[in-house]
């Protein structure tokens, strides 16, 4: 099940998720230019949610990543 995320939700990352550096078109993900692994849960706020694909674009700690929409989970309930 694809999970739909809104501009400016934050997200849970737990740890060992990969972030990757690199752009989004909604169907194919570019070449990375930075991988990173979070070695602990972090918090991120959704910046572009794409209405198709299976990546999300995150703020987290002071960069911007995509991941893998199953890789994250909401914090607290939308309304």
């Amino acid at each position: 099940m694809r999970k739909d995320y809104m501009i400016g939700d934050l997200v849970h990352i737990p740890q060992a998720v990969e972030l990757l550096d690199c752009t989004n078109d909604g169907a194919q993900l570019s070449i990375p230019t930075r991988v990173q692994t979070t070695e602990a849960p972090q918090v991120g706020i959704v910046t572009e949610a794409p209405s198709h694909g299976d990546y999300v674009k995150v703020l987290c700690d002071g960069d911007f990543w995509t991941v893998r929409t199953h890789s994250v989970y909401s914090v607290g309930d939308r309304k």
